[in-house]
């Protein structure tokens, strides 16, 4: 055999290729999509094979003289997802453009009705009765519009009304619905709408030790003897994930003389078989720093950590835990072991850098009228921080603060205005704190509220920075003029601030250093704007 026909594993599998393995769900879709109404609901992470599977049923739907539809969200664009109408018209046009019709939407779109029923009527009107054959429609990465709160119920909702009206309706009878997804949804839907508590569901699972020993003879390794523990060493490496197996079998087909287990030993190096994959790996979770901190937690305390849903959901997704009914584990021993090693300090104490224009990988971290970083990353780059002062024993402070009658400065000149505001404010604590320190954080925490996250800093030191702000936001001396019976009371905007430290401990959740800080906030309002106030009990060191 020759090393240049052995598969290359970086995407679907070839319909042709050998290395394929056959699944054992296979016959049953191929059955069920011969039915009239049905909908198959296939689930898998990434690089499980969902893709190589389709492009078989695919073929398999040829065979049987059906259109297919073949539906990628992952290729629409950004702005698709703006509206569900904006959604639904690119929906329509895609099925057409695949169908081979003309789109011919605006005789079918009324914009006095509901969109939702535009869409059911133009699929029903004009496309199902004029293709008058079984129309197997797949949509695959169907978990992208899970983001998208204005699209995903309305969408799926629809989705199901197709699956019910085909027990009744001879034309949406001809209407397959295949749905293939990574993850699954996180949002509230009602039973009966919802299309992921019907029809036929299929999870890909991984290889188990047949499989592989299966796939290892196709390689040219003889691995199916008594004697031979290669197939339950890769598996207890890799999980059976096929795409990590194929690109072990891969290698040991190419370099037959090396030794597997030296293969499996070395497999964590950056340099060796799994450098790409692990590689791809670390660079999402340094974008995502709230699964960083989830799956670092995982890895350090094991399945007994309760992790939240959503964040639960997007790890799986990416395909770094597995879902066990209530608990959570690492996939497989080579991710273990790899992210053991990282050094995930890298993630959360660079010197904090803000752009009026942010790096695209940066945009979900990052509040868009401020400029500085939002609560979504905020909440990340605490909660790491709380466990790493836990471990080193040394203080962590917060500094919450907002801005003084902020309601009313918006009441008299505009959101807009506001907006401005906002903005020198946030400009005055990057360019007031000391960011040539280490682990210094800069969020908007809500509306007109903002926070300073200050490891290894006591509360002197955080009352100290705290004064320092108050005094450059005065120096802006933006007008805020407030008056009560004539009397001048605020000219200018001015900031009110909270302060609270302690040593963190494991057994106190993070939340209770910030609800302190919250409460110091509010008494800090008390003095009617422009004060400081440390909490009573959180300040350490004051």
């Amino acid at each position: 055999m020759l090393v240049d026909s052995y598969c290359i594993p970086n995407g679907p599998v070839s319909l042709n290729s050998i290395y394929y393995i056959r699944r054992p769900v296979e016959k049953i879709i191929y059955q069920e999509v011969c039915k009239e109404g049905c909908l198959i609901r296939i689930k898998a992470s990434q690089q499980m094979g969902k893709t190589s599977l389709i492009f078989r049923l695919i073929e398999q739907t040829k065979k049987n003289n059906y259109k297919t539809v073949y539906i990628d969200l992952q290729l629409a664009d950004l702005d698709i997802f703006t509206s569900l109408d904006k959604f639904l018209h690119w929906f329509c046009a895609v099925t057409c453009q695949q169908l081979d019709l003309t789109a011919n939407l605006n005789n079918y779109w009324d914009n006095d009705i509901n969109c939702k029923i535009n869409c059911t009527i133009y699929f029903q009107e004009y496309l199902l009765s004029n293709i008058k054959k079984p129309v197997v429609l797949i949509i695959n990465e169907l978990n992208r519009i899970f983001e998208y709160p204005a699209i995903d119920q309305n969408f799926l909702g629809l989705l199901r009304s197709w699956h019910e009206e085909a027990k009744h309706n001879y034309l949406f009878k001809d209407l397959r619905l295949i749905l293939v997804y990574s993850t699954e949804i996180y949002i509230t839907l009602n039973t009966y709408e919802s299309p992921l508590n019907v029809g036929l569901a299929i999870k890909l699972l991984e290889f188990d030790l047949e499989e592989i020993k299966e796939l290892a003879a196709r390689y040219g390794l003889d691995w199916c003897t008594t004697q031979s523990n290669q197939a339950k060493e890769l598996k207890s490496l890799v999980g059976g994930h096929p795409y990590l197996v194929q690109l072990a079998l891969r290698e040991l087909a190419r370099y037959p003389s090396e030794n597997p287990q030296d293969i499996f030993k070395n497999a964590i190096k950056l340099d060796e078989i799994y450098a790409t994959h692990l590689q791809r790996l670390l660079t999402t979770l340094q974008d995502y720093p709230e699964l960083a901190v989830a799956f670092q937690k995982l890895i350090e305390y094991g399945d007994s950590v309760q992790l939240d849903n959503k964040i639960a959901y997007k790890l799986e997704s990416i395909g770094l835990i597995k879902i066990e009914g209530n608990c959570c584990r690492v996939f497989c021993e080579l991710y273990r072991q790899f992210f053991a090693q990282q050094d995930f300090d890298r993630i959360f104490s660079q010197k904090q850098t803000y752009t009026h224009t942010p790096l695209d990988t940066q945009i979900h971290l990052i509040d868009n009228t401020t400029q500085i970083h939002n609560k979504r990353y905020l909440d990340a780059f605490l909660d790491y921080w709380w466990r790493k002062s836990t471990a080193e024993k040394t203080p962590l402070s917060i500094v919450l603060f907002d801005v003084d009658n902020f309601r009313i400065y918006n009441a008299i000149y505009g959101q807009e205005a506001g907006d401005i505001c906002l903005w020198q404010v946030a400009n005055v604590v990057r360019n007031t704190v000391d960011y040539n320190k280490e682990n210094v954080l800069v969020a908007r925490y809500k509306d007109d509220a903002f926070t300073i996250i200050l490891p290894n800093t006591s509360a002197v030191k955080a009352v100290k920075i705290a004064n320092n702000i108050r005094e450059q936001v005065k120096n802006l001396a933006i007008k805020h003029v407030i008056t009560t019976n004539g009397t001048l009371e605020f000219p200018i905007v001015t900031i009110s601030t909270g302060v609270a430290s302690v040593i963190p401990d494991m057994d106190v959740s993070p939340n209770a250093l910030i609800d302190a800080t919250v409460k110091a906030l509010n008494e800090s309002k008390k003095f009617q704007g422009d004060f400081t106030f440390v909490s009573c009990n959180f300040r350490y060191g004051f």
